[in-house]
């Protein structure tokens, strides 16, 4: 399973990576650290699923989610 994990503290998104890392059947595709940033990440990545904060400065997870159902109805994301 690819995993993408954005979190405005990336001692939280580092953290949650390594975590998930040792898992033989997830791979962590990529970091990001804001809603904006997930859209674009997500857009280029496509992972199977999105791990991501709902507040952050720069744009919430929530708006962020919106783009991304919008875009890909068939999205997995979790907050």
């Amino acid at each position: 399973m690819r995993v993408l994990i954005v979190d405005d503290d990336a001692l939280v998104a580092q953290s949650l990576s390594t975590i998930l890392s040792v898992e033989d059947d997830v791979e962590v595709v990529g970091l990001g650290g804001s809603g904006p940033e997930a859209t674009e990440r997500y857009r280029e990545l496509t992972p199977d699923i999105l791990l991501m904060d709902i507040q952050m400065p720069g744009g919430d997870g929530l708006s962020a989610a919106e783009r991304i159902l919008t875009e890909d109805a068939g999205a997995r994301i979790v907050f």
